[in-house]
């Protein structure tokens, strides 16, 4: 088992001893969350209900009430690396209880739509197993490679369930995949994934009306929504955070391109209705049900500000045209990415 973290954690690694009692305000902040959750107790499902199902499913509901402790036990592993004592060690034993009900609970079923949201939880893992007694912090380690294998049984060539290879889907798939097989340490699997996420971006950008490639994925075509070409994205953006070393300088220009896609509406350039011409039937439903983001409206540019705050860490290509986004407007976990991978500003706060 090892003993340390395989994720990139950027300037998070960095810190030493000495810095402790001297936090920077994003951790800071994680750890006050860290804190509040010391009594946290979880009530692990054994399965999510989230794709293809309306936000009103008693499944759906279900989901989100048991995903709504994936923050509280990130911060809880965070501070179980980062934070002074008695702070430390009491956060790392109750991250360790929170993610071991869940790894006797859930088995992964491979759905990238359901499981995407665990990747913050596998985070956790990689951060808490080296500190667990041997036997738990492998079964964390099984547990997290479960993930990986699950998400490539769904995806066997002729398997029934075998849903979107060029879209969200798979994007999102491959961020699982990246994480997963890193804290699992399973080298096999990590060296795959460079030609997967190659094929997956050669599928994925597909060029305007007249095959310029200008950054458009194939989920704007498919749903005619900015919403689903920042999900084609946004999981690729933290595949570069993670695990740095699996993307080649061709995926990131793709990425670069389908951040880049954005600018104009961002900026209110241009104005997109969302949805207005979508090909898949299921967001009609959702928009008929009154889910808010499903509405043929013009897409708001507030709704970019995630995406494009964690990316101008590592994309500096964005930040000439993202000033603005750069406020405390954000949830923790948001706040540490933003600030541990290197932005220019964020780094002397981290010395």
């Amino acid at each position: 088992m090892a003993s340390g973290p395989r994720l990139n954690w950027g300037l998070l690694a960095a810190r030493g001893a000495r810095q402790l009692m001297r936090a920077p305000v994003d951790l800071a902040r994680v750890w006050q969350v860290a804190e509040d959750s010391l009594g946290l107790t979880v009530q692990p499902i054994e399965r999510f209900e989230l794709a293809g199902t309306l936000n009103q499913h008693p499944g759906h509901v279900r989901s989100d009430e048991a995903k709504r402790s994936f923050p509280a036990i990130f911060a809880l592993a965070v501070a179980s690396r980062t934070a002074p004592e008695p702070l430390r060690s009491a956060s790392r034993d109750c991250a360790v209880a929170a993610l071991l009900s869940w790894a006797g609970a859930y088995r992964p079923s491979g759905n990238p739509i359901d499981e995407w949201f665990f990747v913050p939880l596998l985070q956790a893992v990689d951060l808490t197993a080296g500190q667990a007694d041997p036997e738990d912090g492998n079964e964390l380690l099984r547990w997290a490679r479960d993930f990986a294998v699950a998400g490539d049984e769904f995806y066997r060539p002729r398997a029934e369930r075998n849903a979107g290879r060029a879209n969200n889907w798979m994007a999102r798939r491959l961020l699982i995949r990246t994480v997963a097989s890193t804290v699992a340490g399973d080298d096999r699997a990590r060296m795959e994934l460079p030609a997967m996420l190659q094929a997956f971006v050669a599928r994925n950008y597909v060029g305007d009306e007249s095959g310029h490639p200008d950054g458009r994925t194939f989920d704007f075509v498919q749903r005619d929504a900015l919403h689903y070409h920042m999900a084609a994205v946004h999981p690729l953006v933290e595949v570069l955070l993670y695990a740095p070393d699996l993307v080649s300088g061709n995926v990131r220009a793709a990425i670069t391109a389908g951040l880049g896609f954005l600018r104009p509406f961002f900026l209110g350039e241009r104005v997109h209705i969302e949805f207005a011409r979508t090909t898949v039937s299921f967001d009609l439903e959702r928009r008929d049900a009154g889910n808010p983001v499903f509405q043929q409206a013009p897409w708001d540019p507030a709704r970019g500000r995630v995406l494009l705050r964690v990316a101008r860490a590592v994309f500096p290509e964005v930040r000439g045209w993202t000033e603005g986004i750069v406020d405390a407007a954000y949830d923790p976990r948001t706040k540490l990415l933003a600030a541990i991978y290197g932005e220019p500003q964020r780094v002397a706060a981290w010395a």
